[in-house]
């Protein structure tokens, strides 16, 4: 039933993105493997997401002199102990965890700053399809199925609301290259995450863009990376790096493992950095990124974890 359930929901979130008359639309995928030898803990993420530009709500008369954007996104993360040979909970190590989610957001935006508006609705456990998935995947590659999905976190439904603010300055030109930086915080609050970030980013690239370059997520992939974005029918480039703090109030996959007896610190802070190298040609936008966090307890075996990820973003 609640499987069922969770497909009409993202069936008909992504049939209402019609009624935003989406144009712009990125595709990302996700994995540990892509950065590091290490396959654990957030392990694999698949992210879409549609946006474009909107006629002003009237609710927002205070900012009616500000671009409209509205947004929908799909979210599908796994989650994985390091140890997938054990069909037993590892009581030392992070829960088998699947969570889906669909994200709304609506933009209000300059040419150097943005307000973003975000409410969610997800689901953590079996009915997210995270064991069919993988198994499914590691047969395609020969690699042996995970034993413990068995032990993974049960059904719960998820729901949050988000605030992000970003300001970028004007592109500078130094040699043939053009800088902008870009500082932003975002706050969550909802029953799977909770938690404030903040972060700052610099790009070099061959142009100046109007897009924004931050690192304005808890994982690799942020939605407002197709704010304003460009696409030249030449070939240009952009080079970013960013670093980040995050305290968080509220992790679920944590919290609920606690409850459960999972011998796992309560998680409150994180920092890390991120990287994008970012091709552009012709309405599209391909960008591979590699993200690092690092922490001082023990969810991992080591004191930091890496992810990578690959988008392609476009216009139609």
């Amino acid at each position: 039933m609640i499987q069922t359930f969770i497909k009409k929901l993202i069936l008909i979130g992504l049939i209402s993105t019609t009624y935003l008359f989406a144009e712009t639309q990125s595709f990302t995928v996700e994995n540990d493997a892509l950065a590091s030898h290490d396959d654990g803990y957030y392990t694999n993420g698949l992210f879409y997401t549609y946006i474009d530009e909107i006629e002003h709500p009237s609710y927002l008369n205070f900012m009616k002199d500000l671009k409209t954007d509205g947004a929908i996104s799909f979210t599908h993360l796994m989650f994985t102990p390091e140890n997938k040979k054990q069909t037993t909970a590892q009581f030392n190590e992070i829960p088998y965890a699947g969570y889906a989610k669909l994200n709304f957001l609506l933009y209000k935006s300059s040419k150097n700053y943005f307000h973003e508006f975000g409410f969610n609705i997800g689901l953590v456990g079996p009915s997210t399809l995270a064991e069919e998935f993988q198994s499914n995947f590691h047969s395609l590659i020969g690699q042996d199925k995970a034993k413990g999905w068995d032990t993974q976190l049960k059904d719960q439904f998820t729901s949050g609301i988000s605030y992000q603010f970003a300001y970028k300055t004007d592109s500078f030109n130094i040699g043939n290259v053009n800088i902008d930086w870009t500082n932003n915080i975002r706050i969550d609050a909802g029953n799977f995450y909770s938690g404030i970030l903040a972060s700052s980013t610099i790009r070099i690239g061959s142009i100046a863009y109007d897009s924004f370059a931050t690192t304005g997520n808890f994982t690799v992939t942020d939605e407002n990376h197709l704010i304003n974005s460009q696409y030249p029918k030449d070939f240009n480039w952009s080079i970013s790096f960013g670093l980040f703090a995050n305290q968080i109030e509220n992790y679920y996959i944590i919290n609920e493992a606690r409850d459960l007896g999972y011998n796992l610190e309560k998680l409150d802070y994180i920092s890390g950095e991120q990287v994008n190298y970012t091709i552009y040609y012709d309405e599209i936008q391909y960008t591979f990124t590699i993200k690092s966090v690092y922490l001082n307890d023990h969810l991992f075996t080591s004191a930091n974890k890496q992810w990578g990820g690959l988008t392609i973003s476009w216009k139609f």
